[in-house]
């Protein structure tokens, strides 16, 4: 068979025969057009998977292979137990993360061309924030430059990374613009897989660099604190580079098991 022929999966519901390319495609098509036109909300659980295999005609191999679709997306989670079933997820950037590591392992993409993004985006994010930042913001960034110092101090490295994203989800969050949060979590988090991987230590500066882009940010001075972000993940980017060279890229284990 040619590669790009079509591969057709006969099932069967109820006697009847049922034709379709690919069964499990037309699951997650139907439950994305339902998410789509907001039949299905965050929260929503979807029928289960005997229900789904009889009203699409396909094996129960076939939902589970959809559902587990659905899942590395980041549309749904699947929980277990008496009160576990398939259930939409609230927004999440997991998908674009795994589509940056996969790019990044295909060689794509490169940490330098990432670097280089993150740089120009958190250019329009400081932008957006010194002009639409509340003092609530401020006051959020403030207290993880403050816990973020401790975790220094205290050489917690692991609550240390937990709180530089953190610190760069309220920057985004600030803007009000739900678009340009969804586009730096993932590089961000991208990034520190890096980090965990060279087992790089904070820069010692890092708490300085933070406190210099919250007092830009509270003055309107946008430049200012991208001078102070942007410098920072220089420095980052580079110690990365040292520890591993463009053309020997590690396969990055998940930050969160590494910290235990």
């Amino acid at each position: 068979m040619a590669t790009n022929d079509l591969i057709y999966i006969e099932t069967r519901s109820r006697g009847r025969g049922v034709a379709s390319s690919r069964a499990f495609e037309n699951i997650i098509k139907a439950v994305r057009d339902d998410i789509e036109a907001k039949r299905l909300r965050p929260g929503d659980k979807l029928p289960a998977e005997r229900e789904l295999a009889v009203k699409f005609g396909v094996g129960r191999n076939a939902v589970r292979e959809a559902l587990r679709t659905l899942e590395s997306a980041g549309l749904i989670k699947l929980q277990k137990g008496v009160n576990g079933g398939s259930f939409v997820r609230e927004g999440s950037y997991e998908g674009v993360t795994q589509s940056f590591r996969d790019m990044l392992a295909l060689g794509r993409i490169t940490l330098d061309d990432m670097t280089s993004a993150r740089q120009d985006i958190m250019r329009i994010v400081l932008e957006h924030a010194a002009k639409k930042a509340t003092k609530e913001d401020f006051e959020k960034i403030r207290i993880n430059i403050d816990r973020s110092e401790i975790a220094t101090r205290d050489k917690q490295y692991g609550e240390q990374l937990k709180l530089t994203e953190e610190f760069y989800r309220l920057l985004a969050e600030s803007t009000k613009n739900y678009v340009l949060v969804l586009i730096i979590l993932p590089l961000s988090e991208v990034v520190r897989r890096f980090v965990v991987a060279a087992n790089i230590p904070p820069p010692r500066n890092v708490i300085n660099s933070r406190r210099r882009t919250l007092e830009c940010l509270m003055a309107g001075d946008a430049q200012g604190a991208i001078e102070a972000v942007n410098t920072h993940l220089e420095i980052v980017h580079q110690s990365i580079r040292k520890r591993f060279p463009e053309s020997e890229l590690p396969a990055v284990e998940d930050p969160q098991a590494s910290e235990k």
